[in-house]
């Protein structure tokens, strides 16, 4: 069986006496900007290539390198990830102090994983620079995403700051800043949202959880998607309105999908039609088994098989993209 992965999941940082998905316990006023990485101090805008590939192996997902505590690392670009994350595998390799408080999370197929914290995880990426040496979360992850070297988790929307946006440019296969306010070369594709997207902001934890949702049609029908960039297969929720209305032309699959908590097992829609914003394309649509995310509530995930072609810009509060017919990324 083929396996892929689809590691994205959104953590909410909760009390210990909290619920999951529910509000409640204290929290400080961070911000979403909290975790980001400024411009550095002579002004310059970062950037860093992006890698498709892991042991000189083509690799579906963006891959950067860097170091946690000191201990080299891969670590994947991950926007459907609200908030950046370390494998309890690397935290323990780099003897990482992590504290229970209670925190809770839910990965791609909505199964719930328990997760630490790791107060000061001194995060670096190379070619770019440390992040801020603030709070980030920590949990298991499995076997066959540590044997890959993948240690850690960024959530770029986290390192949007008030002067500076994240572009993700798949096309050219970088991670750059660029000036807030200003506009990508509109020559370069199709407009990937023409509504703004939702953003889920989880303003009731420390760490400012964002993630955003595009709204589109598959096969004729309404559907929202969380954009996912560490997810290999646009899916959909089979539990979904639209899951269940285009369940009768799917297929099993034969591949695996790796989320967060485990393997899940989807079908397959082959060729489904999908439109968002003025990008309209064929592709293969998983129907996975899971649970709804309350907190961002959506009915699957846009992954990286539409968003290779894309060039998306991130910010605090919004996403926007434009995306090539050339579905193919530059190898590095």
């Amino acid at each position: 069986m083929v396996e892929h992965l689809s590691l994205s999941w959104r953590l909410g940082v909760l009390a210990a006496f909290s619920l999951l998905g529910a509000c409640g316990g204290p929290h400080t006023k961070a911000g979403v900007a909290q975790n980001a990485s400024a411009m550095p101090a002579d002004g310059e805008l970062r950037r860093c290539d992006l890698e498709f590939a892991i042991g000189n192996k083509p690799f579906p997902l963006p891959i950067v390198h860097g170091t946690v505590a000191g201990v080299p690392t891969l670590i994947l670009v991950d926007t459907g990830a609200n908030a950046h994350i370390i494998s309890g595998a690397l935290a323990r390799k780099a003897q990482l102090t992590t504290r229970s408080f209670g925190d809770t999370g839910v990965d791609h197929a909505g199964h719930a994983i328990d997760t630490r914290r790791a107060t000061h995880p001194h995060i670096h990426i190379d070619d770019w620079g440390d992040l801020a040496d603030e709070p980030v979360l920590v949990t298991d992850v499995p076997d066959a995403v540590t044997r890959l070297g993948i240690g850690a988790f960024l959530s770029p929307q986290q390192l949007a700051t008030e002067d500076a946006s994240i572009v993700l440019d798949f096309q050219k296969s970088e991670m750059r800043q660029m000036h807030r306010g200003e506009a990508l070369d509109t020559t370069s594709g199709n407009a990937l949202a023409l509504d703004p997207p939702r953003a889920c902001l989880d303003q009731d934890s420390p760490l400012q959880g964002l993630a955003f949702v595009l709204h589109g049609q598959i096969e004729g029908h309404d559907t929202d998607l969380l954009v996912d960039t560490g997810a290999h297969h646009s899916d959909l929720l089979l539990a979904s309105k639209t899951g269940k209305a285009l369940a009768s032309r799917s297929e099993p699959s034969g591949e695996s999908v790796y989320a967060a908590s485990g393997k899940v097992t989807p079908r397959t829609v082959k060729n489904a039609q999908m439109r968002f914003g003025a990008l309209e394309i064929t592709r293969d649509v998983d129907l996975i088994p899971g649970n709804e995310d309350d907190f961002c509530p959506r009915d699957g995930v846009l992954a990286m098989d539409v968003l290779k072609s894309c060039v998306l810009v991130l910010d605090h509060h919004t996403v926007s993209g434009l995306c090539s017919s050339d579905p193919a990324p530059k190898a590095k």
